[in-house]
């Protein structure tokens, strides 16, 4: 190791050691912590199924080229993109990802044997989506909120079979798979009839949740709904908002997953984990960057991250909240994207572990408000730096021009040639 990050970690050591932090403690929890990885960023949410000329419910914009054209493509990026995060690593999975071009409503986890096996094999963990967009039987824009019964049906069984997916895939990997909900139902202008389609959605869920995961199940697996405030072509209505699920949810026993992408630009992401986490079975975070509304930014260390990572720290939800990354960028190297958003939630989490909260939580306990300001932007100027620095020295993990020149050859190998 370096002998400058070596001595700056020992001086960090011991300014945090004054604060009653243990740093060794704090990368020693930090390797605990697993954040799962967007498969769908790094081929602009095609999937593999060759359905051809069929319309999407996701905008991704930029045209920069070697996009991964299958799943050993796809897989080696994301290893790439692996190299430079020091974090215990998950893939998430979109189910038009499967790689045997069964119906998308009869799949098992054989269809994402490639998946399952490389994930062993490298020690990943995979969580879980059904894809309800993308597809010939998506009728107006919508799924299990559509006025045709066969619709309905047909994304009834794809959920149905995505639990028993995840199941599968928790068992292999001897870890929980967030099987995670996104429906794009909604209307681009004012609907006439709210309550019918939002009847049908809720009539299509309890349809797939009739049956609760066994008590070994859900060691394995669990179900996670995702709302939104709006999108492109669904700026009026959306079926399943958030006040819809977390409803639903609550009644019915099933987790939440909030996007940090999928609020309005004033609302405080973080400030809602306390408020909706009792109430629900479970809940996933989606780590993204929305510039004005969900545009789905390259996450980077921003202040809506870092409180976001403070608020699991603070709020002792580390190991209970799942975390997950959704964004694409397809104006740039994709690898880079995966890279620039790891790092920055790595960072953010290494931030706040490393936080004295104690020294807060008491102030506040006593009512002495204005030193807990004080201590809240005293902690900014700890070396945090210096114990990332030494995070990515034991790792063997390259920073800077080398990272650079890193992914620059990997692009210059193999991704360029898919042209």
């Amino acid at each position: 190791m370096d002998k400058t990050i070596l001595a700056n970690y020992e001086v960090a050591k011991k300014i945090y050691a004054r604060y009653g932090v243990d740093t060794d403690k704090v990368l020693a929890e930090f390797a605990q912590i697993p954040v799962s990885l967007q498969c769908w960023a790094g081929d602009d949410v095609k999937g593999f199924e060759g359905l051809g000329p069929v319309a999407s419910e996701n905008v991704v914009t930029g045209s920069y080229p070697y996009i991964a054209r299958n799943g050993g493509e796809l897989r080696s990026d994301i290893d790439e993109a692996f190299r430079f995060s020091p974090l215990k690593h998950k893939v998430n999975l979109h189910s038009m990802y499967a790689e045997y071009h069964h119906p998308r409503n009869d799949l098992t986890i054989e269809d994402f044997r490639e998946w399952v096996d490389w994930a062993k094999a490298k020690g990943y963990g995979l969580d879980f989506n059904t894809s309800f967009f993308t597809h010939p039987m998506m009728k107006n824009g919508m799924s299990c909120a559509c006025l045709d019964q066969t619709t309905r049906d047909y994304w009834i069984k794809a959920g149905l079979d995505s639990r028993k997916i995840s199941v599968a895939i928790g068992k292999e990997l001897g870890q929980k798979c967030y099987n995670n909900f996104w429906f794009p139902d909604g209307m681009k202008d004012q609907p006439a009839n709210r309550r019918l389609y939002r009847e049908l959605l809720e009539d299509s869920l309890n349809r797939m949740f009739q049956v609760p995961y066994s008590e070994e199940e859900s060691r394995y697996a669990a179900d996670m709904l995702e709302g939104k405030w709006f999108g492109i072509s669904t700026e009026a209505f959306v079926v399943g908002s958030h006040e819809f699920y977390i409803g639903y949810a609550a009644k019915h026993n099933v987790g939440v997953t909030l996007d940090m992408g999928h609020f309005r630009p004033s609302e405080d992401v973080s400030d809602k984990i306390s408020a909706i986490y009792p109430f629900v079975n479970g809940m996933m975070l989606h780590v993204s960057r929305g510039i004005h509304w969900d545009s789905d930014h390259v996450v980077i260390e921003d202040d809506a991250l870092t409180n976001m990572m403070l608020e699991l720290k603070r709020g002792n939800y580390y190991g209970k909240v799942a975390i997950g990354l959704d964004y694409f960028d397809a104006s740039i190297s994709r690898v880079y994207g995966w890279v620039i958003g790891l790092r920055a939630a790595a960072k953010a989490i290494l931030y706040s572990l490393l936080e004295p909260t104690a020294l807060l939580q008491e102030d506040e306990k006593k009512g002495d408000f204005g030193a807990r300001l004080l201590y809240m932007e005293d902690f900014h100027n700890l070396p945090y730096n210096a114990v990332w620095d030494y995070l990515l020295a034991q790792k063997g993990i390259v920073s800077g021009p080398a990272m650079e020149q890193a992914l620059k050859e990997y692009e210059k190998t193999v991704q360029m040639k898919r042209i």
